[in-house]
């Protein structure tokens, strides 16, 4: 074999076990077909399924000759190709770049797979680096592209880059010598996107100053991956004494000095496949849960996620999702917002069936002034000291379905039902339950 060819057989060797299916994403360009001729050569070797994966993005006019030249390689080679059309927002506020990679990774989260393989090389990992550094990434970001790692939220997937140690230049004197055939993207021209930038007009400075910079910068991208994982190492250490019931306890977090601390931040967002915050911001965000009173409640934006602090603990949640007032009609099954209701029939317990069907029954948000008796040896209270006392976290008392019959408050999740319209032994009943997250 080239010694191309030996070491990604030795990465396939190292990570891959016979019966694996390895999905290669193809693009088209040199790097992937390579890999793919070298995956098609290896798979009697080391006895995995292989097929291959094109992602349309549907930004270039070649779009579409792009993909019937996968289509021709696939079909030459035997090889099984799905083709995965994506959605790019033009104008997003990620910029062009990042939301193509967002949407290919978001095809590619679908790969019925156990192994997605990419031909990132060590140019690529030299370039992400450089790229990474300037805009301030921190030890994780400065590691750039690992060898193997899981797919972020797609348990039973992972992705392996076999070349990652090869020269671009390597790579291509082998399409050479072996005769292939691959397209090239004219957008890899664009001076307007910044990683073009940096391949076209930084590097070549580099290599001229600093001959041997790419394998330099793989190395020190290497060095850095190692101390990520001490750090998560540490972090999980952190972890064992901070946490409670996958939720950091403020006083503890406070315990630690502020790096420590900020890093056992990072690796509970990072576990719930959070985009980090830049530093100034988390620095806060740290500094605000360790030194706030005992009985405050916090809450930041994470995008698409909500941190809180309460009752001294800190909690990752998604944001509050309150239906619109909706009437019911005995349905067993309700939708509310992003979450349902559902309605269990039964005898001697729940709400009684015989009242509801006395007037117009109705699930709606919180208004304010409402009053509740789920005890009926205690008298009625405000709904909003029975949450308080029922520990009922800020958060979710906003998206609470009350169910009213009439003009009266009939139920309220974690609180119960009021003892007005609890069913008699032996009567017919509905037992309300709120899925939610």
């Amino acid at each position: 074999m080239s010694g191309l060819a030996a070491r990604a057989s030795e990465k396939l060797r190292q990570f891959v076990r016979p019966g694996g299916r390895l999905l290669a994403a193809l693009s088209g360009g040199v790097d992937s077909v390579v890999l793919l001729h070298l995956l098609r050569t290896l798979r009697g070797r080391h006895g995995f399924l292989l097929s291959a994966l094109h992602v349309n993005h549907g930004l270039s006019p070649n779009a579409g000759r792009w993909q019937a030249f996968c289509e021709t390689v696939c079909g030459e080679w035997g090889i099984p190709l799905e083709v995965a059309r994506v959605t790019v927002v033009r104008d997003s506020a990620e910029g062009p770049e990042a939301a193509a990679r967002r949407a290919r990774y978001g095809a590619f989260a679908q790969a019925d797979a156990d192994w997605l393989v990419l031909a990132h090389h060590r140019d690529d990992q030299a370039e992400t680096l450089i790229f990474n550094l300037l805009r301030g990434a921190g030890v994780r970001g400065a590691a750039a592209m690992p060898v193997m790692r899981d797919f972020p939220g797609r348990p039973g997937l992972c992705i392996l880059r076999p070349l990652l140690d090869a020269p671009h230049e390597e790579i291509e004197a082998f399409a050479r010598e072996q005769g292939l055939a691959w397209i090239e993207d004219e957008s890899n021209e664009d001076m307007r996107y910044a990683r073009n930038f940096v391949r076209r007009q930084v590097f070549p400075l580099l290599r001229e100053r600093f001959p041997g910079c790419d394998a330099a910068l793989a190395r020190a991208a290497t060095h850095f991956a190692e101390s990520d994982e001490l750090l998560d190492q540490l972090a999980r250490t952190d972890a064992g004494t901070a946490m409670r019931e996958g939720r950091i306890v403020a006083a503890e977090l406070a315990r630690l000095d502020d790096a420590r601390a900020r890093n056992l931040m990072r690796h509970v967002l990072k576990r719930e496949n959070l985009l980090l915050p830049d530093s100034a911001r988390l620095h806060e965000i740290v500094r605000q849960i360790c030194t706030a009173a005992v009985d405050s409640h916090l809450s930041f934006d994470l995008r698409g996620r909500e941190l809180h602090r309460f009752r001294g603990e800190v909690w990752i949640v998604k944001p509050a999702d309150a239906g619109d007032e909706t009437e019911w009609h005995g349905e067993e099954a309700l939708a509310w917002g992003g979450s349902m209701l559902r309605f269990a029939p039964c005898v001697g317990g729940g709400i009684s069936r015989r009242k509801l069907e006395l007037g117009r029954v109705i699930l709606a948000r919180r208004r304010g002034g409402e009053h509740l008796q789920p005890d009926c040896r205690r008298p009625r209270r405000s709904l909003k000291k029975l949450l308080q006392e029922h520990d009922v976290p800020p958060w979710r008392r906003e998206a609470l379905p009350l169910l009213w019959c009439g003009e009266e408050l009939v139920w309220v999740p974690d609180i119960g039902i009021d003892c007005a319209w609890q069913c008699a032994p032996g009567e017919a009943g509905w037992v309300p339950v709120w899925e939610c997250d």
